[in-house]
């Protein structure tokens, strides 16, 4: 199983740290993700990274690649960073996205992996233009989000994260603000990219469907 490659990084870690990286990665169409870098990346940041388990499994695919995790949960952070385990080219920073993003840089790429439905529309559409402007000539920014469609699990979707955020607390953020997927390539055209659409909803519970943006 894939997840095997991964899974010593979370070892040592408390069972609920454990449950939540296996369950990520379970529920997810992680690696369909990853395969959405460009091979030419050398270096990739990801926006609200949590645990760590999406840029965990691209440095295990990708072992020359450089990769940063960013995320303002110092619980989270806490977590990621146990996993590093003396690794080199591999880090995990507690920071603002917002900060992060009009301070660092240029990057190859920046993804933002089932994070960016926390913040309400006109701030998920400024991390989009910040991100793009962070970027190199030639670089991406990734988004993989929820989709509108199948109908039922889009309903499943918006049933899970209610949970997650205001039931359990397991996730933070300004809400839950599942908007329609059509409007990402919008998002992703007004900052000035160049953008493909991805459809990784197959074989999964959820609407899992990604839009990458390349810089002119």
């Amino acid at each position: 199983m894939p997840y095997a490659d991964i899974a010593p990084l979370y070892r040592d870690l408390n069972l609920a740290e454990r449950f939540y990286a296996r369950a990520r990665y379970g529920t997810a169409p992680l690696e369909r993700v990853v395969a959405l870098v460009p091979a030419e990346t050398a270096s990739l940041v990801e926006i609200g990274c949590s645990a760590g388990v999406f840029a965990n499994l691209l440095k295990t695919r990708r072992p020359a690649l450089e990769v940063i995790g960013v995320d303002a949960d110092e619980r989270k952070i806490a977590t990621a960073v146990k996993t590093v385990k003396g690794r080199t080219g591999i880090n995990f920073l507690r920071a603002d996205a917002f900060a992060y993003l009009q301070t660092s840089g240029p990057h190859d790429a920046v993804a933002f992996v089932d994070v960016l439905y926390l913040f309400p529309p006109v701030q998920q559409d400024e991390l989009i233009l910040l991100a793009a402007r962070a970027l190199k000539d030639g670089g991406v920014v990734i988004v993989k989000e929820m989709h509108d469609y199948p109908v039922w699990k889009r309903r499943w979707c918006r049933l899970q994260e209610w949970v997650a955020v205001r039931v359990v607390g397991a996730t933070e953020g300004t809400g839950i603000h599942l908007r329609p997927g059509g409007e990402y390539p919008g998002a992703l055209a007004a900052a000035g990219l160049e953008v493909e659409a991805f459809d990784l909803n197959r074989g999964y519970l959820h609407p899992h469907f990604a839009w990458r943006g390349r810089k002119k």
